[in-house]
């Protein structure tokens, strides 16, 4: 029998490469990290942050927002309002990732293509074994 942990909320797949690619890319980049997952009604971080994940660093003239990423699902790749969440998400100046089921690279270059949004990387994720692989 197998029993895997998960961290309290963590329960979409959304969810899940949200909170390992915030744990991953904190330790990457040295800096603070939020996240805004499915089941944040009211998530503790900014209220208008639009991104899924938030890199950020502490400055005395307030907080000084580093990079963004989005992840996105099978399910949310076609879904109607996916790019005009992307849009509305990006600040300019401010790196900007997405996060896509592997082998979904061509249709969300396409997506992002269409509201003339370019991402500084896309990265594609996929499980092996429980675990999320992030490529």
């Amino acid at each position: 029998m197998s029993t895997i942990l998960r961290e309290k909320g963590i329960e979409t797949i959304h969810d899940q490469v949200v909170s390992e690619a915030a744990q991953r890319w904190a330790r990457a980049f040295h800096c603070k990290v939020t996240i805004k997952t499915d089941s944040d009604h009211n998530p503790w971080a900014d209220p208008s942050q639009q991104s899924d994940i938030a890199g950020w660093a502490f400055s005395p003239r307030g907080n000084n927002m580093q990079w963004m990423a989005e992840v996105e699902t099978e399910d949310s790749l076609e879904a109607p309002d996916t790019h005009r969440k992307w849009k509305r998400s990006a600040v300019a100046g401010v790196p900007m990732y997405l996060l896509i089921p592997r082998g979904n690279r061509a249709r969300a270059e396409k997506i992002a293509a269409s509201v003339d949004l370019r991402f500084s990387s896309i990265y594609e994720y996929g499980f092996v074994n429980g675990v999320v692989q992030i490529l």
